[in-house]
């Protein structure tokens, strides 16, 4: 398990007379601590049910985990799936019941790249490879309540046979049926790491929201220098590596500053050591269409030093009636 270090709050010490007199925290630094403290706790309850669920949905394959560990009626945000416990079973059942090529191919290699939990939330970046090579990568955020899986979201997108660079869209390039077949599947072991226990959740959080302010205000190159490290490394398949490719991109889309520009719902942030991850909806400024995302950031020093993202279509309506995000 993952716990962040949190330093104390230590009152200041008076001198009165020949007697030392602790003085009483400030209103404002106990409730922080406060806040902290029960953030932590949450967290921690929350790690629990997400280490079992994964454990048996990931590692022992079994689908039938979402019925000990999710209520029954949990909210279901993925397109294709209905509500609770039942749309998810009806789902599997159908893709496991669809008829099989004789003799059927392997199954699919399943790799685990990142496993991040925040408060009431966790989500884990993962992806597939089958034996013809098509791969396809995940990022899923589920919500606990009550120690249980009350809602799920997720962003999947195919992983393109090339990219404009050699890093591959998640970590270690296991994205080959080769490669993948290789790897021992593990949520405590992923391929991107697991969050930097010496990295705090409050600076990386900070270092993102600096860089996303100093990129709102219309400074996007100036943003760029100071929060991109020089060793920056990008996971995006559209995107070159390092800080020139990002230059290099934001002036290919963004080239017209004239020209409609997207905007960007609410987000939803899961963010653990040196991991940010932010889950929102992206409208299209010039065609209205819609796009589930998800960006994630790896901080180290005070600057983003690494950069994965995703991207799927919004559909016109849902299995669940509920949106995307």
């Amino acid at each position: 398990m993952r716990r962040w270090t949190i330093a104390a709050t230590i009152a200041g010490i008076a001198l009165a007379g020949c007697a030392h007199a602790q003085q009483a925290p400030a209103p404002a630094a106990t409730a922080a601590s406060d806040a902290e403290a029960a953030h932590r706790a949450q967290t921690e309850a929350t790690r629990a049910v997400a280490m079992a669920f994964l454990n048996r949905y990931f590692i022992e394959h079994n689908f039938g985990a979402y019925a000990e560990f999710a209520h029954p009626d949990f909210i279901q945000h993925n397109p294709k799936i209905a509500n609770g416990v039942a749309g998810h079973r009806a789902y599997f059942a159908k893709i496991f019941g669809a008829p099989k090529p004789d003799p059927a191919p392997p199954p699919p290699r399943h790799v685990t790249d990142m496993v991040l939990v925040d408060g009431d939330l966790f989500s884990v970046m993962h992806h597939s490879v089958d034996s013809t090579g098509a791969a396809r990568l995940f990022v899923d955020i589920w919500r606990v309540a009550d120690g249980k899986i009350a809602e799920h979201w997720d962003v999947i997108q195919d992983i393109p046979a090339t990219s404009a660079h050699g890093n591959g869209m998640a970590c270690g390039n296991y994205e080959t049926w080769e490669r993948a077949q290789a790897w021992a599947d593990s949520i405590v072991n992923p391929t991107c790491g697991r969050p930097d226990p010496a990295s705090k959740r409050a600076d990386s959080l900070k270092t993102f929201q600096d860089y996303v302010a100093q990129v709102g205000a219309g400074d996007v190159f100036g943003a760029i220098e100071r929060y991109l490290s020089a060793g920056y490394r990008q996971h995006s398949p559209v995107i070159g590596d390092g800080k020139q490719g990002a230059i290099d991109y934001l002036r290919r889309e963004w080239g017209d500053l004239s020209g409609p520009k997207p905007s960007l719902g609410p987000q939803r942030i899961v963010a653990e050591g040196d991991y940010v991850l932010v889950h929102y909806i992206l409208t299209d400024g010039a065609t209205g269409k819609q796009s589930a995302q998800v960006d994630v950031f790896r901080i180290r020093g005070g600057q983003i030093s690494e950069h994965w993202d995703l991207k799927q279509p919004v559909p016109e309506k849902t299995e669940s009636g509920n949106p995307m995000w």
